[in-house]
């Protein structure tokens, strides 16, 4: 895999991390994530939060489990004909059971660290739609 095509599925798997609560997704995003795998997506995942959380042994296979279940629970939606608010809806409902399913996995500081880090890309992602909105694109 290119490096470029690396770059944009890491920025791709951040998003879709904080997607569960933007609001403000854009429909380009999702187009974009349409041409991603759920193994891409799971894997750049799994790779994000093994460096972020400190993640190793079996609790990494579970992890890398859980990103997987649900980004082949995604695939659907991302790749669907719904517009972007209903994806948005479903994909919220969605990362609340993948919370779930994480909390029963991570520490309490990991899970901590995870939605911090899930706020800090949020609150990014937003920033960027934002700014592109300004920019009339």
């Amino acid at each position: 895999m290119k490096l470029e095509r690396k770059s944009l599925l890491m920025v791709l798997a951040c998003a879709l991390l904080a997607l569960g609560t933007a609001q403000g997704a854009s429909a380009q995003m999702m187009d974009k994530l349409a041409k991603t795998t759920p193994q891409e997506r799971a894997g750049i995942q799994t790779a994000y939060m093994k460096s972020k959380l400190g993640l190793a042994g079996p609790e990494l296979a579970k992890v890398e489990a859980i990103n997987m279940k649900f980004a082949e629970q995604a695939d659907p939606i991302i790749k669907g004909s719904d517009g972007p608010f209903m994806k948005m809806r479903q994909m919220e409902a969605m990362q609340k059971e993948k919370d779930t399913a994480l909390q029963g996995v991570l520490t309490p500081a990991q899970f901590k660290t995870y939605q911090a880090s899930r706020a800090e890309m949020k609150q990014k992602f937003e920033e960027a739609i934002a700014k592109k909105a300004g920019q009339g694109q």
